[in-house]
């Protein structure tokens, strides 16, 4: 498709942070359950491991880091300044932020080596609005994305080395067997597995690499993934639902009652992809548009991150960020056709 052919839509700046990070380092963003957007930065750069700890293995350098000082930063809207929570010293590089009831806040590390079977590292620590440790926890090796659901829940998604094994894990034993073998689980707050990825069940092949999650609501979440990259939407106490795609690679969705959109592509990591939503189980998705994203300046958006909640899609490049609903482009597309 020629860029001729695609649809350029307006989409402004939700926010640019550039001066909420005061020269800090953003380590990690995520979407929570109500659509905000939320930060996670670090004071100057994070360290060097194997300058601090040369010679331990790879999965052990972090528990011989620096402290290092983080704040999460919340934004709920455009013109409203961000929420601001500053933490105390930590020995973890941390990848994900969400929020959890009761202003907790969860930061999750990406990596964890497996130790022995009775220890593993912590790789998610639990804080309380205040900036005091509740908790730690252990969640696996190789994650993906986490998403938190409102109500307290963790649904955590791997990629393949978090399913195959790496860091000491998938030995071949049993104690040493993946936490996300499945490709996705879902933990309660303390870090407790509720459940996890039934390819059987569902009727598609084993998650081999999770490239996108959308917790839509505490009772409904979805999915894609590799090789063969069907959409699979879960509801509590009801039947899956699959889809075949088109689109291979992409790294968000967003989705509606009646449409989902996919950012990105392996083809086209700056094109958005928007389908309409027939049925499930094995239906095929009609294509509804297929577009680039414009700030008013007209500048193309091309954004290094992008993450679905719901209906909404958020993405960013540098300090700025956007995001824009299902609403707003399915209103726009009935306006050109």
């Amino acid at each position: 498709m020629t860029e001729r052919e695609l649809t350029h839509l307006e989409v402004p700046c939700f926010v640019d942070f550039s001066e909420a990070l005061s020269g800090r380092e953003l380590m990690a963003q995520g979407v929570g359950p109500d659509f905000d957007l939320w930060l996670l930065a670090l004071e100057g750069e994070r360290d060097d491991r194997e300058k601090v700890a040369p010679g331990l293995p790879s999965f052990a350098k972090s528990l011989a880091d620096v402290p290092q000082t983080y704040e999460v930063l919340r934004f709920s809207s455009p013109d409203a300044p961000p929420e601001c929570v500053r933490l105390p010293p930590n020995r973890r590089n941390f990848h994900f932020v969400q929020p959890l009831p009761e202003g907790e806040l969860l930061l999750v590390g990406g990596r964890c080596g497996y130790l022995d079977k009775d220890a593993h590292e912590r790789n998610a620590v639990v804080y309380s609005r205040d900036g005091r440790v509740t908790r730690e926890l252990t969640l696996g090796d190789g994650i993906q994305d986490v998403q938190a659901t409102a109500d307290g829940r963790l649904w955590v998604s791997y990629f393949d080395e978090g399913v195959l094994g790496n860091r000491g894990w998938g030995r071949g034993d049993i104690d040493s067997e993946p936490i996300g073998r499945s490709g996705l689980v879902l933990f309660d707050a303390r870090g407790q597995r509720l459940s996890e990825y039934d390819a059987k069940a569902v009727g598609t092949d084993v998650i081999v690499d999770c490239y996108a999650l959308n917790v839509a609501s505490n009772d409904e979440m979805w999915l894609y993934f590799y090789t063969d990259f069907p959409l699979v939407r879960l509801r509590t106490g009801g039947r899956p639902a699959v889809w075949k795609t088109p689109v291979t690679g992409a790294s968000a969705l967003a989705v509606g009652a009646t449409h989902v959109l996919f950012g990105g592509s392996y083809s086209a990591r700056s094109t958005f992809e928007l389908f309409v939503l027939h049925g499930g189980r094995e239906e095929a998705l009609t294509p509804a548009g297929t577009f680039v994203f414009v700030d008013p300046d007209g500048t193309r958006w091309q954004p290094t991150w992008m993450c679905g909640r719901g209906p909404w899609l958020y993405g960013g490049e540098g300090t700025r960020a956007f995001r824009i609903d299902l609403d707003t482009l399915i209103a726009s597309t009935r306006v050109w056709h």
